[in-house]
């Protein structure tokens, strides 16, 4: 069983492809405006996570190196060589793992508040978030995940109710969500062997971020191209979409 993907794949578009991978609770679809941004220059893909929207029945979900394995598995499967990776939150973990298990494959890395970069983290939240399954609990956590100036469109609500009211969906992400932490703490990532790789690598952090602290952003200073957003929380994709696309660009710009 695959992931389920949402592609723009124009036939005259020649350019490295470039996959979007959402964070925890997240869904391959929110991607869709980047994906029509930069499909004049590439090819795009989005994946709905392995536990996420469509593919809620992919097996052992849960564990990011399972997600990132599922993600190698579906760029073989559509013939995709080597892509340029955007990743939020969890997504920024998976496709960190990605350029370790399969480095070939990664043509630079746009991480987004990416997990895994230091161990502390909002656990509670990302619970609270993980159960939120009627549309007043979601109304309820979601400005959690933004920046104070940042107002969240009622499609949005939607889109997550929708998500949420598939049979096992919560769940499901309960389960994972459970799996993240076993003290309160998250794992950390082998920083030293992704920052060794001669890959560009872009990060983006929201100042007012409530999940993941900015500090670990500025602790890449000078290893990574860092960019620390003002009045932007968890969301830079949302928040900042000027801001992430013109980097999203840029690298495609390096091939």
């Amino acid at each position: 069983m695959g992931l389920f993907t949402y592609a723009i794949d124009n036939s005259d578009r020649i350019g490295t492809p470039v996959l979007f991978l959402h964070g925890f609770g997240g869904l391959g679809a929110q991607w869709r405006g980047y994906q029509m941004a930069v499909s004049y220059k590439a090819p795009t893909y989005a994946f709905d996570l392995p536990g996420h929207g469509k593919s809620l029945d992919y097996p052992e979900a849960g564990p990011p190196i399972i997600a990132a394995r599922a993600v190698v598995q579906e760029m073989e499967e559509l013939g995709i060589e080597q892509a340029h990776f955007v990743g939020h939150s969890m997504g920024g973990a998976i496709a960190s793992l990605i350029s370790l298990i399969a480095k070939n494959k990664v043509a630079s890395l746009t991480l987004l508040a990416p997990g895994g970069y230091g161990r502390e983290f909002n656990h509670p939240l990302l619970m609270k978030w993980a159960a939120a399954k009627t549309r007043d609990e979601l109304q309820a956590v979601m400005p959690n995940f933004f920046g104070p100036d940042y107002e969240i469109p009622e499609k949005v609500f939607d889109f997550q109710f929708e998500a949420r009211s598939r049979p096992g969906a919560v769940k499901l992400l309960i389960t994972i969500g459970e799996g993240l932490s076993n003290d309160g703490t998250q794992g950390v990532l082998p920083l030293d062997d992704i920052m060794s790789q001669s890959l560009p690598i872009s990060v983006v952090w929201g100042e007012e971020d409530s999940v993941l602290p900015v500090s670990q952003g500025h602790a890449l200073k000078d290893k990574v191209d860092l960019h620390i957003l003002k009045r932007v929380g968890h969301s830079p994709a949302e928040e900042a979409v000027e801001a992430v696309r013109s980097l999203i660009l840029e690298q495609i710009k390096k091939d």
